[in-house]
């Protein structure tokens, strides 16, 4: 008899903020490659979420794996900003063009967002 392999997730995402312009959700734990599947429908998810920005917090995090962070920056939506990311998650967002998108200082001499966010998520989407 075979049994599917059990997949342990060692990350929690909770909201921890939300209004009807923007939501805060926090990371917390180790976003492993053993939960590909689950990760990937997470961040699909909130692709339909397109009238609010969605801040993804991993001020919790102690670990992403190449794998989780390489998904993370391929499907990332444009409403979809970051803080406190891993260097990983950060760096891979800088070469895929995504530097915008990441709340951050930077040391490369990219600009980042400042915390003000145009609410015209609309208008942003036919540019």
């Amino acid at each position: 008899m075979s049994h599917a392999p059990t997949v342990i997730v060692m990350y929690r995402i909770s909201r921890v903020f939300e209004t009807a312009t923007v939501a805060i959700v926090k990371v917390a734990g180790q976003v492993t490659d053993l939960d590909l599947v689950g990760w990937s429908d997470f961040l699909m998810g909130l692709d339909s979420e397109t009238t609010r920005w969605i801040v993804l917090d991993f001020c919790d995090v102690s670990r992403v794996e190449r794998n989780a962070a390489e998904l993370l920056v391929q499907i990332l939506p444009k409403n979809v900003l970051l803080i406190n990311c891993p260097t990983v998650i950060k760096n891979m967002a800088d070469s895929g063009g995504l530097y915008l998108q990441v709340l951050e200082p930077t040391t490369t001499g990219q600009t980042r967002h400042q915390c003000f966010l145009s609410l015209d998520l609309q208008r942003q989407g036919e540019a």
